[in-house]
């Protein structure tokens, strides 16, 4: 619930503070809504291409989404399908961006974000900022992808992990770590000893003789 609170709190601010959030994808304008606890699930949309005499033909574009990642199905400009397999890894991590339309309402949108824009799967498309940020923790948490928070720039910066930890700067290596990788725990924590002056004893060799 806490972090939750977070996530609905970061997207209203991103909304309150400016109406547009980086590159607006193409199907940001669909009724879309994809739950994230009744995968596998399949969606697709038209993308416009453009052509050599000026105009635009449809291009579609079919995902199925389930725990492991997505397939992504289309057609190539010269009619040849080709179809992709995505795994989780492939995605940057569940991203949202916030725009604001012209009678002032806001929407939001979920997505699993690719550095290929194509390849990027939409998850939600909603006006209720309350709705966007459960489904935001929702899909992090079903596919263990950090969260994401889409900038003006377009630039992705990750707010948590899939875990609900916070983006922090990593942590220094311990000491010394690289120097001991096969030493065990309690040697490593062993102080050194402190060596005092050594005495020599001299004593004559008893032998029993029988």
């Amino acid at each position: 619930m806490k972090v939750y609170r977070k996530a609905q709190a970061m997207i209203a601010n991103k909304s309150a503070n400016s109406g547009h959030r980086g590159t607006k994808p193409v199907w940001a304008g669909l009724n879309l809504r994809l739950d994230p606890y009744a995968l596998p699930q399949r969606i697709s949309y038209d993308r416009a291409q453009p052509q050599l005499s000026g105009g635009a033909h449809q291009k579609q574009i079919e995902f199925t989404l389930n725990t492991k990642g997505a397939v992504m199905k289309c057609d190539l400009n010269c009619g040849l399908p080709i179809s992709m397999s995505l795994p989780n890894r492939a995605f940057l991590g569940v991203a949202a961006r916030a725009y604001e339309n012209e009678d002032g309402t806001n929407t939001v949108t979920l997505e699993l974000l690719h550095n290929d824009a194509e390849l990027s799967v939409p998850l939600c498309v909603s006006d209720a900022v309350e709705d966007a940020a459960a489904d935001w923790h929702s899909w992090s948490k079903c596919l263990g992808l950090p969260m994401l928070l889409v900038d003006e720039q377009g630039n992705a910066t990750m707010v948590k992990d899939h875990a609900g930890v916070a983006s922090l700067t990593p942590k220094p290596r311990r000491r010394r770590r690289s120097l001991m990788p096969n030493r065990p725990n309690f040697m490593r924590r062993r102080k050194q000893g402190i060596v005092g002056p050594v005495e020599h004893l001299h004593a004559r060799e008893i032998i029993a003789r029988t």
